[in-house]
């Protein structure tokens, strides 16, 4: 992750330490509970004292300790009702830690993301259909924008498969960065991330271009909602519609917009724009 720029590695520990919710619990030579601590209530697991023997209190643990190799990995396992974690068993100089990190946010965001994924797929159809005096140019956007949406969500189902056949922590970590930064960086596809106030934290290229802004724009703070939407605060649209935008220019600027709730982080939301204006799709759909 070293070669990556700032925002976006903060960007990334922001997301991983809101979505993924780490405990733990560290166990002595005898196999009794020496520490504890991180979020462990979200995973019902409460009520422990030093010294107890952890497996007669929590029966997920029955049968896993001692550890006999020097580590194991367990995913989705199931910690109380409707709650799962994937949970990593590793030996230490002080003993033996147990790593538990939230697999039920990861699982509901993915089905999120398919919905979406497919509802996009459905409102693409239909503009298919009701719009076909775009011409020839809008056809061809549509139609990369549908074959990006089955791609993405083949990468999702890849990701499912992947983690669970349990492979190790940082590499699923670097492999979902590849993924985020692919689909970031879809010169068809403008991505945003707001507060409900309208403020803008970050944007790809894709979505500066078509606005007319730079990147140095963005970073000093000049792109607000009320400025490219003329509305006060953003609302929840979560089927695409076409919406007005004002560039930096004050030209009007049409945009087939969505927007849902950025998962782990309260109030916030991520919004996603096709630029549909002629000009725009000539140039996407150009070999």
């Amino acid at each position: 992750m070293s070669d990556l720029p700032t925002p976006i590695r903060d960007f990334i520990d922001r997301l991983n330490e809101d979505t993924r919710s780490p405990a733990y619990l560290l166990f002595n030579e005898e196999d009794e509970l020496s520490e504890w601590g991180g979020d462990l209530e979200s995973y019902g697991v409460t009520r422990l004292e030093k010294d107890m023997i952890v497996g007669e209190h929590l029966p997920f643990f029955a049968g896993l300790l001692p550890l006999d190799s020097g580590s194991a990995f367990l995913p989705n396992v199931q910690t109380s009702e409707g709650v799962f974690a994937d949970l990593y068993l590793f030996r230490g100089n002080q003993g033996t830690w147990a790593l538990f990190l939230d697999a039920t946010a990861r699982a509901s965001k993915q089905q999120r993301l398919q919905q979406r994924t497919y509802n996009l797929g459905l409102q693409v159809s239909d503009l298919e259909r009701e719009t076909g005096s775009l011409g020839e140019a809008k056809g061809l956007l549509e139609q990369r924008v549908s074959e990006q949406t089955a791609e993405l969500s083949l990468t999702v189902r890849t990701l499912q498969q992947e983690l669970a056949e349990g492979r190790q922590v940082e590499q699923k970590l670097r492999e979902s960065e590849s993924r985020f930064r692919s689909l970031f960086d879809l010169p068809m596809l403008g991505v945003i991330f707001f507060d409900p106030n309208g403020k803008i934290v970050e944007a790809n290229d894709s979505f500066l271009e078509s606005l007319g802004y730079a990147r140095d724009d963005l970073t000093l703070g000049i792109i607000e909602w009320s400025r490219i939407t003329g509305s006060r605060v953003p609302v929840l649209e979560d089927i695409p519609r076409e919406r007005q935008f004002r560039r930096k220019d004050g030209s009007p600027v049409t945009l087939l917009f969505g927007t849902g709730p950025q998962e782990g982080s309260a109030g916030k939301m991520v919004g996603f724009t096709v630029d549909l204006s002629p000009s725009r799709s000539s140039q996407q759909t150009q070999p």
